[in-house]
C-alpha cells in the first residue's frame, strides 16, 4: 500500500514539472540557454563565462583588471598646449597685423616710422629686473631723435607707458639733472620694466663698468672700462709724488674693478689717488670730456614693480608723441 502511495506522488510530481516547463517557455527557454551557455573550457581558463565572471584556478595569476589602452594619447596634452598657442598668436597677429601695415604704408603714419624700431625685447620674462624692450635709431638718421612724450603700448592689454626722462650725465650719490631722452644715429635704448638700480634712467658711458661692482644689472653693463694704467701714467712728477711702488701697483688693476684692499707699503698719496680715482665717480671725473666718453646706448627704467607685457604673445607698439605707431612688435 505505501509502495503504490509513493509511487502515485511520484507521478504527480512530475506532471506538476512538465506542465511548470511548458508553461515558462519550454523548448524556446532551453533553446536560448543552449545558445548563451560558454565552454566550460573556457570558463575553466578564464576565457569568459555565462555570467561574465572568470574561474581563476591556483597556478593562475590574480592581475588587476586593465583600463583602456591611452598609449595613442601621450603627450596630447601638450600638443593641444601648443596648438592653442599658436591659435593665440594667430589671432593675435590677425587683430593686430592692420597696425603695422598702417604704419608702415599707409594712413596716417608716424613721421618717425624707420627712425626709431623696436629691435629685441625679453617681453616674457617673468622677473621686472630683467623684462625689457630694445629700441634703435638706424645709423642713417640724419639727426637725433627725441623721445619725449612716447609711449609703449600693449595692443593686447591697452597698456600704456610713458619714456621717462634720463641722466646723461649720471653721477653717484648726487641729484642728478634728467632731460628729455635722445637717441643719436646709431643709438640704442634698453627700456626695462623695474625700478633702477642706481634711482634713474642714465645714458652708458666707458666708466659704467664700476656699476656693476654696486648693483646688479640686467642685461649686464660693459666690462670695458679705460686701463688703470692709463689714469697713472709714468712721469717725472708721479714718480716722486706717488712713488715707483704705486706706478707698478696700479698696472696690476683690473678694469671697472674697484681694489678692496690697498698694501698699506704704498705711500699715503698713493692710496688716496686710488681711492678718488679707480671708482665710477672717479674714472667720470678724470674722462669726462674725452670725446669718446659718452656711449650710444642707454638704461632706462620704467619704475613698475608689476609685468607689463604678456609671457605669451603679445603685440607691442611705439607710439610718439601725438599717438602715432612708430612700430609694432609682435611675440
Amino acid at each position: 500500500m505505501i509502495k503504490r502511495v509513493l509511487v502515485i506522488s511520484l507521478s504527480i510530481f512530475i506532471i506538476a514539472l512538465i506542465i511548470f516547463w511548458l508553461w515558462s517557455g519550454g523548448l524556446s527557454a532551453a533553446a536560448r540557454t543552449a545558445k548563451d551557455f560558454v565552454n566550460p573550457v573556457n570558463i575553466i581558463l578564464g576565457n569568459g563565462s555565462s555570467t561574465g565572471m572568470a574561474i581563476t584556478l591556483p597556478w593562475q595569476s590574480d592581475s588587476l583588471t586593465r583600463g583602456p589602452d591611452i598609449s595613442d594619447y601621450v603627450g596630447e596634452a601638450d600638443r593641444i598646449n601648443q596648438d592653442t598657442q599658436e591659435e593665440e598668436r594667430a589671432a593675435i597677429e590677425a587683430q593686430y597685423g592692420p597696425d603695422i601695415a598702417k604704419a608702415q604704408t599707409f594712413g596716417d603714419p608716424s613721421p618717425y616710422v624707420g627712425k626709431v624700431m623696436i629691435t629685441d625685447s625679453n617681453a616674457t620674462e617673468s622677473d621686472t629686473a630683467g623684462e625689457y624692450v630694445g629700441l634703435a635709431a638706424p645709423p642713417n638718421n640724419s639727426v637725433p631723435i627725441s623721445l619725449a612724450g612716447w609711449f609703449l603700448q600693449s595692443a593686447v592689454s591697452g597698456l600704456r607707458v610713458n619714456i621717462p626722462l634720463g641722466a646723461p650725465h649720471f653721477m653717484l650719490g648726487v641729484v642728478n639733472n634728467v632731460q628729455s631722452i635722445s637717441l643719436e644715429p646709431g643709438a640704442s635704448a634698453t627700456v626695462l620694466t623695474g625700478t633702477s638700480p642706481v634711482g634713474t634712467s642714465f645714458q652708458e658711458n666707458i666708466c659704467t663698468g664700476y656699476l656693476n661692482e654696486l648693483q646688479s644689472f640686467t642685461p649686464e653693463l660693459s666690462a670695458e672700462c679705460p686701463s688703470p694704467s692709463e689714469a697713472m701714467p709714468v712721469t717725472a712728477d708721479n714718480i716722486r709724488i706717488y712713488g715707483d711702488n704705486c706706478i707698478d701697483y696700479i698696472r696690476t688693476l683690473q678694469s671697472c674693478h674697484f681694489p678692496p684692499t690697498v698694501p698699506a707699503t704704498l705711500s699715503p698719496a698713493c692710496r688716496s689717488f686710488i681711492a678718488n680715482n679707480f671708482s665710477y665717480n672717479g674714472c667720470t671725473n678724470i674722462h669726462r670730456n674725452d670725446p669718446t666718453f659718452r656711449l650710444p646706448s642707454w638704461r632706462v627704467y620704467l619704475g613698475f614693480r608689476t609685468e607689463l607685457w604678456r609671457n605669451t604673445h603679445d603685440v607691442i607698439r611705439l607710439l610718439d608723441d601725438q599717438g602715432q605707431i612708430v612700430d609694432v612688435f609682435t611675440y
